[in-house]
């Protein structure tokens, strides 16, 4: 339940993320209205768990009783010093009703969000160790400053339970690695209601459930024919949703139920009814509300079960049941106090009753039976599994293409009347082939092959914003915690040649977040897209992006407001990342003695690069900035990986070359922008023929369809080779990333 009075305004020393407030305790602010309580007990509840309602990590629950005693009495916990547990979101802030962020405030995207709730814990960790350090020996050690914020996430490090609202199915995944990446615990997932997308992602053995039985309405038409405008997606999630509860334990997955995410209460227990017809069993459903919930607050040994010792709390009702349609509440005890429930009486009819008063209780009967109709018709589920029919369509060991024109992009050039033999995954023969054995044969004659086409530029397949746009440098965020597996953008690019694709940052900052390399592996689950093997990278941006100046009053509040200060910027954050590095190897050095370095994961992605253990991956446009880029880097000993765009690049080739750069370029775009007024269709071609790796990029999802047609384009611009064109969209967008080995 969500709490009353949440209202919060953090005094002292605490985070510097606004929406960051483990602090806060909701049995400081727990003040009920008589009102909701009712509302509570006539549904059957006879305690809850009020929770902290806004921001990212938003604080400590507080678990009540829900009889009329005085706020204090009411709370029931064994420890005072912290709450239930500790109340985790993945919402950016902004989109809720309050509080207002600042503009520009961090985190403003979900990938964000998520690196701001890693760097709260990894900072927790690190004060803990530091103040132990310093208590032991204070002469010696330094002094840790105190923060309310990171006292107040110690109790999440040790034994306390994590709640976490992930969102979608997805960001469930994401919300168990989280998880065990951090060290949490007790972790308890809110499910998102959709996890019947996905029931291989439940993972039942390392968290557990809490289901709202918040389901979506059925849309009313005036016009029969208004279903048409209807998308399938929406008449899926309308028929899957009740079945969702009744879907994760079949995974064996363990829930107890809420009324969270209802705006109106009183439908709870008609969608448990719902919920129940479509496979709960009233086992299930009945832990569900009682031992299972008093387990996830760490209350079992005083409620949940009736046994001699635990809390008297009851709910008696009618000889129907409570999971009866027409079972009645007749009373909930709280502490051994009865509390009447008094629901509406059925309308009676007086002997005298009008012949009117008859054809209502007709009109009546005929809507009941409709109604029942109905249930028994909502029983059965028509929408098939979303899974189905996607992924793989077949897998054999061995696999022969023969007779068909190899476009090899080797040394050996093209290949007529040619075979391809493929073993367990892995290219094990081309040209002339001999295999024995059962073998799954293609005829290939008249077609012809070529490698998975590759997108070294792509905003496809990722979930949330593609851009953290609120500081100069986002080096902590992470493309890969937001891999959205479940577009059908992957399906689309695949029908047009595309197996690889680079997703990037958005080019809001120059220092964006880190990217994420995937196979386009549709129907598997995020983690199972990304491409392991890959280098790990970066997305830098130059240019009016970074300086703001299409951005408007609002949000020209940020440093660099110059294409000047971009490489200054560079230059002190890649310093910085030095002496990072430096304090850390000298911690080490000293046989990591006292609490480590504090982790700051901007920096450390920073240090990465200056390490040769990260790639960068550049936005940029005109010459000017792309020499400055360049030169800044060399200061610092980096080659960069690939600079993107790339418009004016033809103009600088030598440079890029000497560099060791490669060109990511546009097959076609020029002068959409005055920033591009010099840019020609010709780059890609000329930047080849001066040394440089040419690939050409989507940046679009649309253009990803068709990478084999844009790379075509450096034929007809250039009069580039046929097969050197080919490459842009194979050989070397692989060689740019890294990854041409494989």
């Amino acid at each position: 339940s969500r709490g009353l009075g949440d209202v919060y305004k953090r005094q002292g020393p605490g985070s510097s993320i606004a929406s960051i407030t483990p602090e806060r305790l909701m049995s400081q602010r727990w003040s009920p209205e008589a009102k909701q309580l009712e509302e509570l007990r006539e549904l059957g509840f006879a305690a809850a768990n009020v929770v902290p309602s806004r921001g990212i990590i938003r604080g400590q629950s507080a678990f009540v009783t829900l009889g009329d005693a005085s706020p204090g009495a009411s709370l029931l916990q064994l420890d005072f010093s912290r709450g239930t547990a500790q109340h985790i979101a993945f919402e950016i802030p902004g989109t809720e009703v309050w509080p207002p962020p600042r503009d520009g405030a961090f985190p403003s995207s979900l990938m964000g969000v998520i690196a701001a709730i890693r760097q709260a814990f990894f900072d927790a960790q690190w004060w803990s160790d530091a103040q132990s350090a310093f208590v032991q020996n204070p002469r010696t050690s330094p002094r840790v400053p105190f923060n309310t914020a990171l006292q107040a996430l110690q109790p999440a490090l040790l034994h306390q339970p994590v709640f976490v609202e992930p969102g979608s199915i997805l960001m469930v995944d994401r919300a168990r690695r989280l998880a065990s990446e951090l060290g949490w615990k007790t972790t308890v997932i809110v499910a998102s209601g959709d996890e019947w997308r996905r029931p291989d992602l439940i993972q039942p053995r390392t968290t557990v459930y809490i289901v709202p039985l918040a389901f979506p309405a059925l849309p009313k038409f005036p016009q029969e024919d208004g279903w048409e405008d209807v998308a399938l997606e929406s008449l899926r999630a309308w028929d899957w949703a009740p079945e969702n509860p009744a879907l994760l334990r079949r995974q064996d997955a363990t829930i107890a139920l809420t009324t969270y995410g209802l705006t109106d209460r009183k439908e709870f227990r008609k969608n448990l009814l719902t919920a129940l017809d479509r496979g709960l069993s009233e086992t299930d459903a009945l832990a569900a509300l009682t031992s299972i919930p008093a387990r996830f607050c760490q209350l079992d040994s005083l409620l949940g079960t009736l046994e001699p010792g635990k809390i008297a709390n009851l709910t008696i009702c009618d000889s129907r049941g409570y999971f009866d349609a027409e079972g009645k509440v007749l009373s909930v005890w709280v502490d051994g106090r009865p509390y009447e429930v008094s629901p509406s009486s059925p309308n009676r009819v007086a002997p005298e009753a009008s012949t009117k008063s008859a054809e209502a209780l007709a009109a009546k009967a005929k809507a009941d039976q409709k109604k029942a109709s109905l249930r028994e018709f909502a029983r059965q589920r028509l929408a098939r599994e979303p899974l189905a029919g996607r992924g793989i369509l077949t897998n054999p060991p061995t696999l022969l293409i023969r007779g068909a024109t190899l476009w090899t992009c080797s040394d050996r050039g093209i290949l007529t009347n040619a075979s391809l033999l493929v073993r367990n995954g892995r290219i094990e023969a081309v040209g002339t082939v001999s295999v024995t054995g059962p073998v799954h044969e293609i005829d290939g004659t008249g077609l012809h092959l070529t490698p998975g086409l590759i997108d070294a530029h792509s905003h496809s397949m990722i979930l949330g914003s593609v851009n953290e746009a609120t500081l100069p440098s986002t080096a902590m965020v992470r493309i890969g915690d937001v891999v959205n597996s479940e577009t059908d953008t992957i399906h689309q690019q695949l029908a047009g040649g595309l197996t690889i694709a680079n997703l990037l940052h958005g080019s809001a900052n120059p220092i964006g977040g880190q990217n994420q390399v995937i196979k386009l592996r549709e129907g598997a689950p995020p983690e199972d897209l990304k491409f392991t093997n890959a280098p790990a990278g970066i997305k830098f941006a130059l240019g009016e992006n970074v300086k703001q100046s299409g951005w408007g009053d609002k949000f020209t509040t940020r440093f660099p407001q110059t294409r000047m200060g971009v490489p200054t910027f560079f230059a002190n954050r890649f310093t910085a990342a030095q002496h990072y590095a430096a304090e850390a190897k000298q911690w080490r050095a000293q046989g990591g003695n006292g609490p480590p370095p504090r982790r700051d994961l901007e920096l450390e992605a920073i240090a990465e690069i200056l390490a040769g253990e990260r790639l960068i991956h550049c936005h940029s446009y005109r010459q000017d900035e792309i020499l400055a880029f360049l030169r800044t880097m060399e200061s610092f000993g980096v080659r960069v990986a690939t600079l993107q765009h790339i418009l004016e690049g033809y103009k600088v080739a030598d440079e890029i070359a000497q560099h060791g750069a490669g060109a990511s370029a546009f097959a076609d775009w020029w002068a959409y922008k005055y920033e591009v007024i010099d840019a020609i269709p010709y780059a890609g071609s000329l930047m080849r023929t001066r040394g440089v790796t040419v690939s050409f990029n989507s940046d679009s999802d649309d253009h990803a369809r068709r990478l084999n047609l844009e790379a075509a384009k450096a034929v007809k611009y250039g009069e580039t080779p046929a097969e050197e064109a080919l490459k842009f969209v194979t050989l070397n967008p692989a060689k740019q990333l890294g990854i041409d080995r494989w």
